[in-house]
């Protein structure tokens, strides 16, 4: 089964956003904002938006908004669109340590930990020895 454009653009009305007021009107010097619940998604090259009933899925271009015709361009803007999800652990950056305090960190003895004091001053604690939960 060939998808089609609009077959896109129905799936991507789910993920959108809803905006409310995201739509003004400027008569004269009053600018009134529409009472339509716009649903947008948009990423560094696509724009999609959603005003109910129609929706449409559009490139950013240097001349404005380019409207998508053609299917593959429009799998790839629904790929654009995409957040990623981290899952697990975060990895902090390496930190480069000066190298006296290499070395005084690595003086601390096995079985110890540095820790501070209220007003603090630094010293040696004991490590806390955990039992297994096996």
């Amino acid at each position: 089964m060939s998808k089609t454009v609009e077959d896109v653009v129905k799936a991507l009305k789910l993920k959108a956003e809803p905006v409310s007021g995201a739509l003004s009107l400027r008569l004269g010097t009053k600018k009134s904002a529409l009472p339509f619940e716009v649903r947008t998604l948009t990423s560094g090259e696509f724009v999609f938006a959603h005003i109910p009933p129609s929706a449409a899925i559009f490139r950013i271009t240097d001349g404005g908004l380019e409207l998508v015709n053609d299917v593959n361009t429009a799998t790839v803007a629904v790929k654009s669109f995409r957040t990623r999800k981290t899952r697990g652990e975060k990895v902090a950056p390496a930190i480069e340590l000066p190298d006296n305090l290499a070395r005084a960190l690595s003086s601390i003895p096995d079985g110890y930990k540095l820790a501070f004091s209220v007003d603090g001053k630094a010293r040696l604690v004991k490590t806390r020895q955990r039992k297994s939960k096996g």
